[in-house]
């Protein structure tokens, strides 16, 4: 465990845009989108929680430095990076990595994004920049799994923060000396707990908000120079010892500066805890054989969801969820809706439909703790979903892994969709476009500009 700061800052800081392949560029522009898709989605669910950090934000003032999603007055780099980060997880539809066991775009990107906007950098360091966050969250976050989510911590925050500031230091250009310590100020201040996911989720965002303003700031005192604790993440007293008893040092150095971790992170086809994906797909599966049996979901006597422990022990508890912020976290619900209605949309997030069929079935479904259906080394984090009808009959399906991750992730038409769908109910379908044609067709050697700067014209 020697030295394994110093080896990722020197990945880090070697770092060109020329090591990537086409399909890592056109990996991370995909990326970039689904953020968007995301933020749009955070911002029109999570409302209570948004009015919140902006209410703080406008109060605190400060240099008009960074755009925020729909308003036209910049706001300084940091507030910048924690609102927009707060945004990009409010819905909880943004990207993740199975590894790492949490979410990337929502602080990586956000905070790279606003220094960029203030600091007028080209496209390809920002994509560059973007990849060293993604790669230090996989990797760090990999290692520390599963000791880090037992304890209690959120690895969006607590490993997003270390990330951000290795993000932040490579987009503004500093030294292998400079990114060390930058990810050294970042790995004192990481922080953020998982309770998130029993109650009070809509305050969820706080922690990919957190992590995003950390890395600007440990970026910004790191290139005035500064001297911060060494060894930060295998120090006795550093990062590994305080958040993971068993550090799989192998995920950290496996391939690095060869191979790049965004290429094997997910996008996300469901505004819901990850841990449900498999069994909305599942579930959606028997929708259509049911459906050309003429079988209706009346007839459904027991539901059962064979899955991994601990997706029960964060998204099983909630049956009936009386807010939109707990119906991201129910598997009982996502499945019963996805068993009554083919799918799982941003508007079933709405509470009020858990009644009359919809309730009926998710009093049915029972969870049952299957350890076959998640295997870190195989890329499984499924579920099987059984149904027995009053006449008897059976019908399951197993998915080991939901759509969107490894060889299913998401073409240009689907991301497009999402993007677009999640701009509806705001009434912004026209400047979504606008978005996604320029994250598509981004040019590498122009100065950043802020995509969604459309919303607020």
């Amino acid at each position: 465990m020697e030295n394994i700061t110093d080896i990722l800052c020197e990945f880090a800081f070697s770092l060109k845009y020329s090591d990537f392949s086409k399909p890592t560029v056109v990996q991370t522009q995909k990326f970039i989108v689904d953020y968007f898709a995301a933020s749009l989605a955070g911002a029109g669910v999570n409302t209570a929680f948004n009015s919140a950090v902006l209410n703080v934000a406008r109060s605190m003032g400060g240099n008009p430095q960074a755009s925020v999603l729909f308003e036209k007055k910049k706001y300084p780099v940091t507030e910048a990076a924690f609102i927009n980060a707060a945004y990009a997880h409010g819905a909880d539809l943004d990207d993740g990595n199975r590894l790492s066991a949490g979410h990337i775009g929502a602080h990586v990107i956000s905070s790279v994004f606003a220094l960029a906007e203030e600091r007028k950098l080209c496209w390809k360091d920002v994509l560059t920049a973007i990849n060293v966050g993604y790669d230090f969250f996989n990797r760090l976050g990999a290692a520390a799994q599963p000791d880090l989510y037992n304890k209690g911590f959120h690895s969006t925050g607590v490993v997003g923060a270390v990330a951000s500031g290795a993000a932040c230091a490579k987009a503004l250009g500093l030294n292998k000396e400079g990114i060390y310590d930058s990810v050294s100020l970042a790995a004192i201040q990481a922080g953020g707990l998982i309770i998130i996911d029993e109650t009070g989720q809509g305050c969820k965002p706080v922690n990919p908000a957190n992590a995003a303003r950390i890395g600007v700031v440990s970026a910004l005192l790191a290139e005035q120079n500064i001297s911060p604790p060494r060894n930060p993440l295998e120090s006795g007293k550093g990062w590994f010892h305080a958040f993971s008893d068993d550090i799989k040092a192998q995920y950290i150095t496996e391939g690095l500066g060869k191979t790049f971790t965004i290429d094997e992170s997910y996008l996300k086809l469901y505004p819901t805890c990850r841990h449900t994906h498999s069994c909305i797909d599942a579930a959606k599966a028997i929708y259509e054989h049911l459906s050309k049996e003429r079988i209706s979901s009346g007839n459904i006597k027991k539901i059962q969801v064979f899955i991994y422990p601990s997706a029960i022990r964060s998204a099983g508890k909630i049956e009936t969820p009386k807010n939109c912020e707990e119906a991201k976290f129910s598997i009982k619900f996502a499945t019963a809706v996805a068993l009554a209605k083919g799918k799982f949309d941003i508007e079933d997030l709405n509470p009020d439909i858990c009644s009359g069929e919809i309730k009926s079935l998710a009093g049915r479904v029972e969870l049952e703790p299957d350890f076959s259906m998640e295997n870190r080394a195989e890329g499984i984090r499924g579920a099987r979903v059984k149904i027995v009808l009053s006449d008897g009959k059976v019908f399951e399906k197993i998915v080991l892994t939901p759509d969107g991750e490894g060889k299913k992730s998401l073409s240009w038409e689907i991301l497009e969709k999402k993007l677009l769908s999640c701009a509806e109910p705001l009434e912004g379908e026209c400047q979504a476009k606008k978005v996604f044609d320029l994250c598509r067709n981004i040019d590498v050697e122009s100065v950043f500009m802020y995509p969604a700067a459309v919303f607020a014209e």
